[in-house]
């Protein structure tokens, strides 16, 4: 058994060797072929892969370096200063808190500009965290309740030149009889909301629409900016001096 066994151990040896000595001509290229085929798959097709994502991402960076240098551009040739100034025209025309001071200045200067005298008046100031939400519109407002001395002409004279006062207001009811009034006025606010600057995106340039709504604002009248004008505790304290000619008048409030 162990002499047929080493017998055909002999012989399976005898035509490997056979084989071999046919075939080994071919051996080498046939091991240079396959190391290239691996090598194209391993190493050829992984980094040409790699290659096209770099070209892509090499064409979204010029294209935001691009955008970096056009806004760069636009920014460099802005005027600052009518920047500014309208910048100014608009936060005084929508201011971005709760400005009482302005309130107060634009109802002086409306009644020193037409002599309507303002009597008492009753602010409904809302949250006093800013995010009221009262009025009419999605933009958060102060209502006012204002008693008016004056004729009816020279109440809709005051309405009239609060509308063009800076901040921006909106009369919801009018009461006039006789020489008194009184109206209830809403001024408008806007918080400025939080913003996330893209790099990436261009700067919006301000269409024509825009820029009349600028220049309409900027034509409104700006109470800080006028001659000095009588406060309003000055103005009640002519309330009563008014009150006092009109006799028995009673206020229709």
């Amino acid at each position: 058994m162990e002499i047929e066994s080493g017998k055909k151990f002999n012989v399976e040896l005898n035509n490997l060797l056979t084989l071999y000595r046919h075939y080994k001509d071919y051996l080498l290229p046939f091991g240079v072929i396959l190391a290239c085929i691996l090598i194209v798959f391993i190493v050829v097709i992984p980094q040409f892969q790699q290659y096209l994502v770099l070209q892509g991402q090499l064409k979204v960076e010029m294209q935001k370096l691009n955008v970096l240098k056009a806004n760069y551009n636009f920014l460099s040739n802005l005027d600052s200063s009518k920047s500014d100034a309208d910048y100014n025209a608009l936060t005084l025309a929508l201011p971005s808190g709760k400005d009482f001071a302005g309130i107060l200045n634009a109802i002086s200067y409306a009644s020193a500009k037409t002599g309507v005298v303002v009597g008492d008046f009753q602010f409904s100031v809302g949250s006093l965290s800013g995010n009221n939400t009262e009025g009419v519109s999605a933009y958060p407002s102060i209502k006012i309740d204002i008693n008016l001395v004056g004729n009816t002409q020279s109440v809709i004279q005051f309405i009239q030149e609060l509308y063009k006062t800076a901040p921006a207001s909106e009369v919801l009811s009018i009461k006039a009889g006789g020489n008194s009034g009184g109206i209830t006025v809403i001024f408008y606010y806007k918080p400025f909301l939080p913003q996330q600057v893209d790099d990436s995106a261009p700067v919006a340039v301000l269409s024509e629409k825009d820029t009349a709504l600028i220049k309409n604002v900027s034509s409104w009248n700006n109470a800080l900016n006028q001659p000095q004008l009588p406060s309003i505790s000055s103005l009640l304290s002519g309330v009563s001096t008014q009150a006092a000619s009109l006799g028995n008048n009673s206020s229709p409030f």
